[in-house]
């Protein structure tokens, strides 16, 4: 593959905008194309970075430009037919997240990737954040001990999205689950170093998003009569290794502040990532330690993951998020809709 590798984006919307193409951008490269089925928005963006081509048909745009790697930013349910297209072309695919829309989905992707011999590997940002780095250093330096317990939380107060299509079914499968409680699961997975789930509990509601005067302070970014995801969930989940983690995940929730962070208990130490702090005793006397790192960016957790990306594409580097972690997270994404609608604990599907 040369030095600069040809990249191609699909879809034009806040993830693209926000996340990849500054990030490719931060990192000296110039996606080849960009499709969207919006014009404006495409051509908006490809002018912005200097994207020579625009695309609304991203099947021509891959077959045309035949890019060595792409990036799937589009709404959760339109995952699978882009992934599994881009794999048989012969590109790289970086997703996402959440990967896929069930455990079924997302194993057929890693199976195509396998086969094709390239890599597929989700878009979880929060790995690269300086705090996460931080602590998972700490985790394999093997000073926490065993790692018995997790949260992993991803509240907002009011911030239900006021963009995009994240707000029905039909195009997103879930809500505050898939779009930002899946960064905080995935988060704890890592730091836990992937203990197989078994099990799980989960409660889901939708409070806010149904309400129209909730629908108007957003200026009606969405029909509160078509809203049909949720707005709120907890799940508490256990693991094989005898380990459980208690996942709370919202858009909308009458707290004091939005919560995004993760909290590792082990016999040795605790460790939460925001703020960056290791707990232990020292001869006997509870000690909090504050970890002197450089202040949370999440703009340049996103160059990192591109940098990362543009390695593992390159044969440099292994994929930091793995297939089975990434399988893992699924599993219990499903078990928690699962457990959900039916008002009991689940198995975790293998």
């Amino acid at each position: 593959m040369p030095d600069q590798p040809k990249i191609a984006v699909i879809g034009a919307g806040w993830a693209a905008r926000i996340a990849h193409l500054p990030a490719y951008a931060a990192n000296r490269i110039t996606p080849v194309a960009i499709a969207d089925l919006n014009a404006d928005i495409a051509n908006a963006e490809a002018k912005k970075h200097g994207i020579p081509q625009v695309y609304s048909d991203w099947l021509e745009m891959v077959e045309k430009e035949r890019p060595d790697a792409v990036s799937v930013c589009v709404p959760n349910v339109y995952h699978r037919e882009l992934v599994l297209g881009c794999l048989e072309a012969g590109a790289h695919v970086l997703c996402e997240k959440p990967l896929a829309i069930s455990v079924a989905e997302a194993k057929e992707m890693f199976a195509a990737a396998k086969s094709a011999g390239k890599a597929l590997m989700a878009a979880q940002n929060w790995r690269w954040n300086e705090n996460s780095r931080a602590i998972r250093r700490i985790i394999d330096s093997g000073d926490m001990g065993e790692i018995y317990y997790g949260e992993a939380t991803a509240l907002r107060r009011m911030g239900i999205p006021a963009w995009g299509l994240f707000h029905y079914k039909q195009h997103s499968h879930g809500g505050a689950m898939l779009d930002v409680g899946v960064h905080m699961l995935d988060l704890a997975i890592y730091l836990m170093n992937n203990p197989a789930p078994v099990r799980v509990s989960s409660h889901m509601a939708s409070k806010f998003g149904q309400r129209p005067e909730i629908a108007k302070q957003f200026r009606n970014a969405w029909d509160p009569a078509k809203f049909d995801v949720e707005d709120f969930a907890v799940a508490l989940v256990h693991f094989d290794n005898g380990a459980s983690l208690l996942l709370r995940t919202s858009w909308a929730t009458h707290i004091d502040a939005e919560q995004f962070s993760v909290r590792i208990v082990g016999t040795e130490a605790g460790a939460t990532t925001i703020p960056p702090m290791i707990y232990r005793n020292h001869a006997g006397i509870p000690v909090d330690e504050k970890l002197q790192v450089a202040p949370a960016d999440w703009t340049a957790s996103y160059t990192r993951e591109i940098r990362h990306w543009l390695d593992v594409i390159a044969g440099k580097a292994e994929q930091l998020v793995r297939p089975e972690e990434t399988l893992n997270v699924q599993r219990i994404i499903d078990a928690a809709y699962r457990s959900a609608e039916e008002g009991r604990d689940v198995t975790v599907e293998a």
